[in-house]
């Protein structure tokens, strides 16, 4: 390798971005709205008349998913952007992979053989496979130029807290090791959701709605929710959640 100090000229990459939320708050219409988008899909549910992978249903292995990213990657396409729709469930077929092919399909120890549960083994197993897909999906970023985005349902992971009582925070409903691969790889982490507060009404806590309804999405993480965005790909605290929205805040229109 030949090192030097000058500065390179290249074109800025487009982002990776991924996006979470809870359901019907308009991921998947996002990725419809994308530049010449394909998609990957791993649930049923995007109605629109875009080319998606498989044509009808949804992907049922894992072997398939990446499949899926190796034909893009080595096909002649027209494709500006590659929607993962949604990962989590890409990661639930990889526990299935790893489960069946490290342990015999065994999620817990039986008769002196290892279980897929057993000291979180098939889940660092499952976490190190995941990345083959980042891998492959960086390659078409990279070689292809194309807008990476991957779509995840929300859940919630308990952090350890050195100052105080653990807590727990919005993420990627997977795997903690799985989630945390995730989001040291993406660019930017936008959290979908409509903001409320909690109020006691006839002596219970419920939900209200705060403002006026509106879907925001944020880019700025903290104890009650993983969000982000890396230097060179920043993002506002937060936005009006839509795909024109998020074009004009990144300030990346030639990439996107």
């Amino acid at each position: 390798m030949d090192y030097d100090l000058t500065v390179s000229e290249e074109d800025k990459l487009p982002p990776r971005l991924t996006l979470l939320s809870g359901p019907g708050l308009g991921k998947t219409t996002f990725g419809t709205r994308c530049s010449d988008p394909v998609f990957i899909l791993t649930e049923e549910g995007c109605a629109a008349s875009v080319p998606k992978i498989p044509k009808i249903g949804k992907l049922e292995k894992w072997h398939d998913v990446l499949g899926a990213v190796n034909f893009l990657c080595e096909a002649n396409h027209d494709r500006k952007t590659v929607i993962v729709d949604v990962i989590n469930q890409a990661e639930k077929l990889c526990r299935q992979f790893i489960c069946d092919e490290k342990f015999g399909g065994r999620w817990m120890a039986e008769r002196g053989k290892e279980g897929f549960n057993q000291w979180a083994q098939g889940d660092k197993l499952a976490a190190t496979e995941f990345v083959k897909l980042l891998n492959k999906l960086d390659y078409l970023r990279r070689e292809k130029r194309m807008f990476v985005v991957m779509l995840a349902h929300e859940g919630l992971h308990r952090h350890g807290n050195a100052l105080g009582d653990d807590f727990q925070k919005i993420g990627g409903a997977m795997h903690k090791y799985t989630w945390q691969s995730v989001l040291e790889w993406s660019d930017q982490v936008g959290h979908i959701t409509k903001d409320f507060v909690s109020v006691t009404k006839q002596g219970e806590r419920v939900a209200k709605q705060k403002g006026d309804n509106k879907r925001v999405c944020y880019f700025d993480g903290g104890p009650g929710r993983d969000a982000k965005s890396r230097a060179g790909y920043e993002m506002p605290e937060k936005i009006n959640f839509s795909y024109d929205n998020y074009v004009k805040a990144s300030n990346l229109k030639r990439t996107i």
